[in-house]
């Protein structure tokens, strides 16, 4: 049994090769699964569960609204054999607690992949770490949620902590001498989060590590020109950094003398971008993991974030 929320919130049971998506029914029971999930083997309130599925006034019966909910999750999961699984939906008091083994949960195995990975000091380990920790993403996190502040401030962490990753990756890749994969790693989280500022400090840099300097120095333009737009600010301390680096052209470090992992011997290609800067390609190899980009915001402001609840 897997229960996901790394892209569509779903729980799917029987073989690998072969899962079996259980019936979760509408966006408040997903909902009420998903609040669940994202804090596995603890007790969720009543009331936090109505202020997460109602963003207006609730109605007068939401407590019955979620009671049928829980009742009906606990039907599917059985159905789904959670029993076997070490599985149990619970009722506290004025409470539910989702009781599971925690590695059941996308989310939890992401965490732990990033958190053992050391892209500093064996990058050749971190590389296929932090892949299979990207790989478990399928879209956008909480997808088929309700729409809500709660909703939207896991959401934008869960997004936080695949960008953290991304960039770690780009790190494992850059320690490695591998600068054209870093850049291909980092390319398209750019394109999406284009006020990220140490984000695209890290491809500026790997850019002119490839030979990309005026690719590197037209996203530093572009990206100041963004903050002026749209924040009125200028870039920060280090962006500033990195295109002070690159105008000095300083010397490209030399890459760790460490094996490359035989685990991540076939790279995925990453997809051509049209929009400017290029797409950071040398000789034709990409190196995109295979996670999904951020939601595209290749102008205008970043979008408001809601805090976490």
């Amino acid at each position: 049994m897997d229960f996901s929320l790394l892209g569509p919130v779903t729980v799917t049971t029987g073989p690998v090769e072969a899962p079996v998506e259980l019936p979760l029914g509408p966006a408040k029971r997903r909902s009420v699964l998903a609040m669940l999930l994202l804090r596995p083997n603890s007790t969720v309130s009543v009331e936090q569960l109505v202020a997460g599925l109602w963003e207006d006034e609730p109605p007068a019966h939401a407590r019955t609204v979620i009671q049928g909910h829980v009742s009906r999750l606990r039907a599917a999961l059985a159905e789904g054999g959670a029993d076997a699984h070490g599985v149990e939906l619970t009722t506290h008091s004025s409470a539910y607690l989702l009781r599971l083994p925690a590695t059941l949960v996308d989310t939890v195995r992401f965490d732990d992949l990033v958190a053992r990975a050391d892209p500093e000091s064996a990058p050749a380990d971190a590389v296929p770490m932090l892949r299979q920790a990207l790989g478990l993403w399928r879209g956008p996190a909480l997808t088929g949620t309700v729409a809500s502040p709660p909703f939207a401030a896991a959401a934008h962490a869960l997004e936080e902590r695949r960008l953290t990753a991304v960039e770690a990756l780009a790190r494992a890749h850059g320690a490695l001498g591998e600068y054209e994969k870093a850049a291909g790693v980092l390319h398209p989280a750019a394109l999406g989060n284009p006020l990220r500022e140490g984000l695209i400090a890290d491809l500026m840099l790997v850019l002119y590590r490839t030979g990309r300097q005026s690719d590197a120095i037209a996203w530093f333009h572009r990206t100041r020109e963004m903050l002026a737009d749209d924040l009125g600010v200028d870039p920060g301390e280090r962006l500033s950094a990195a295109y002070q680096e690159i105008l000095r052209a300083a010397p490209v470090p030399e890459p760790q003398p460490e094996a490359r992992d035989p685990r991540d011997s076939r790279e995925p290609r990453a997809p051509r971008d049209p929009r400017d800067p290029r797409d950071p390609r040398v000789g034709g190899e990409a190196a995109t993991p295979a996670v999904p980009a951020a939601p595209a915001a290749a102008s205008g402001p970043a979008p408001e974030l809601l805090p976490r609840p």
